[in-house]
């Protein structure tokens, strides 16, 4: 005769087991396929990774032995137990089993479903070659974000720190080293350039995280942000709220909704083959920007031409030359940051 309990055990067990081994399988599977980008990226979905593998062993572990074992125990008792438990008492242990497993069984599968989607489209080997220090450039690897930090002298030949900078956020799930090519010509026409590490890819979850960057640099008194998709999008929300910043640049992005302040200097650069954010979203949004906005329409860019990462789903086929484009955004950001930079007398 089955215990009471020893159905909703048994069914808990074998939910775990699936799961634990999804947990496993997906960790495998991400850090196989992207462990170089997530170790390279915001520490949150490493920690996630190494998270939820481990707690997937554990999961598998307990389930067989909740199968194996499970009923002999309940009839059995325990060493700090060792009378038979009374019907009451198993009806009390499967209850708070039950209470205990669904939030869990909840949390494990959001976290294999969020280790999964966020995997991130990788840089290409141009983009990381462009991170390399030299050439008058230096990159410094943070926790958080990287800096691409040009070398400047002035006419004694000291070193001189950027007054002007950009802070730049990805587009979800795209590798941050990804957008390295123009961002290293933006750097090296003298300008500090600082890539958001985003947490597992999304700027959304930390809308604040271009703050930290203002913060670390009080040398910088002229500040740009601008981001790519909905980075950009993230940027500009940013740019409305603080007062510190005075130019956004709008990489195949739009804000939201309308900005607030109309003294901000705003560069919006889209692709024409762009078809998740198309040409009509950006008219549409035209409306939410000040009207002195400048746009540049690069012909023949999709929505990944403005990072070297590869093809992403549902953007259309690209006819423009990667580089000639990377020129183009470069040129547009230099072309902004130069515009909220004082003119020296």
């Amino acid at each position: 005769m089955r215990q009471p309990g020893a159905t909703s055990r048994t069914v808990l067990a074998l939910l775990w087991l699936v799961l634990g081994a999804a947990m496993i399988g997906v960790t495998v599977w991400v850090g196989w396929t992207r462990g170089a980008v997530v170790l390279d990226g915001h520490p949150a979905a490493v920690v996630l990774g190494l998270a939820t593998g481990l707690l997937g062993f554990i999961a598998v572990a307990w389930a067989i032995a909740s199968l194996a074992l499970g009923d002999r125990q309940d009839r059995e008792g325990d060493p700090d137990h060792p009378a038979r438990r009374t019907r009451a008492q198993l009806e009390r242990r499967a209850k708070a089993r039950i209470a205990l497993a669904v939030p869990l069984l909840v949390l494990a599968l959001a976290s294999v479903l969020l280790l999964a989607y966020s995997r991130p489209l990788p840089a290409q080997a141009d983009a990381l070659a462009a991170l390399r220090t030299g050439n008058g450039m230096r990159t410094i690897d943070r926790v958080s974000w990287y800096e691409l930090v040009p070398s400047l002298e002035d006419n004694r030949g000291t070193a001189v720190r950027p007054t002007t900078g950009l802070v730049f956020l990805p587009g979800a799930r795209v590798d941050p080293r990804a957008y390295a090519p123009e961002l290293r010509k933006v750097a090296s026409a003298g300008y500090l350039v600082v890539v958001l590490k985003e947490p597992f890819g999304f700027s959304i979850a930390d809308r604040d995280h271009a703050a930290t960057i203002l913060e670390n640099h009080p040398e910088v008194t002229h500040w740009v942000v601008g981001g790519h998709s909905v980075g950009g999008t993230v940027a500009a929300s940013f740019a409305d709220d603080d007062r510190r910043v005075e130019g956004l640049l709008l990489l195949a992005s739009y804000p939201s909704g309308r900005l607030e302040r109309t003294d901000l200097r705003v560069t919006s650069v889209s692709g024409d083959l762009d078809r998740l954010v198309t040409p009509a979203d950006v008219t549409k949004s035209r409306t939410n920007l000040p009207t002195s906005t400048t746009y540049v329409v690069v012909p023949g860019a999709s929505h990944a031409s403005f990072g070297d990462y590869g093809r992403q789903p549902g953007d259309g086929t690209p006819t423009a030359d990667p580089v000639a484009a990377q020129d183009q955004v470069a040129a547009a950001a230099v072309g902004l940051l130069a515009a909220v930079t004082p003119k020296t007398k």
